[in-house]
């Protein structure tokens, strides 16, 4: 099934890719994650690393702008909580911050065209205890690459009215159009 993808509408601006998160030197926090404590992952995220000093997981909405957070942290958090999908990889990939997705079975938006492993990490929830190490076992050099192909693909993610080369329409549409045979054999067996 075609996963949604949930991006807020963003209009293109003049600043420098520096300013929404191209840059990476001045990512100082190694991982970031705010939002509702609403699924048992959610709570053990919170539980394990909620007074860490590297990794901020703050319950509900933080005190400071949400932007400021992705800008600064070198990883975005993403995990499940009552909705199935979420701005939140597209939030992560606009301000420049490498997404971790941490779940079981998570199907990630674009998977057939996009190669996840080039800019994300994935997690079994099971590894959430060592969700630092994790994250500090990636070297200067493999996080370089990593964020380069965030500020890379991040397009795929955007929204826009009318829709632009490449942008999330585009891919939603270059979807459908690989799974064309899977989904007219599937209504064909209704």
């Amino acid at each position: 099934m075609l996963q949604a993808v949930t991006t807020r509408s963003r209009r293109t601006n003049t600043k420098s890719s520096s300013q929404w998160g191209g840059n990476e030197i001045c990512r100082t926090r190694l991982a970031f994650f705010a939002g509702a404590i609403n699924s048992e992952v959610r709570f053990q995220l919170h539980d394990e690393w909620g007074d860490d000093d590297e990794i901020m997981v703050h319950k509900g909405k933080v005190p400071f702008p949400y932007s400021e957070a992705l800008l600064t942290s070198k990883f975005c958090l993403h995990v499940k909580g009552y909705e199935v999908n979420t701005a939140r990889l597209g939030d992560a990939m606009f301000y420049g911050c490498v997404p971790v997705v941490i779940a079981n079975y998570y199907d990630l938006p674009f998977a057939d065209i996009l190669n996840w492993h080039k800019f994300a990490i994935v997690i079994p929830t099971l590894d959430i205890p060592l969700l630092k190490k994790t994250l500090k076992a990636v070297t200067p050099a493999q996080y370089s690459q990593m964020h380069q192909y965030v500020v890379q693909v991040r397009k795929h993610f955007q929204w826009h009215s009318p829709a632009r080369e490449f942008d999330a329409f585009y891919m939603v549409m270059y979807e459908l159009w690989i799974r064309r045979h899977s989904l007219r054999n599937s209504l064909e067996d209704l």
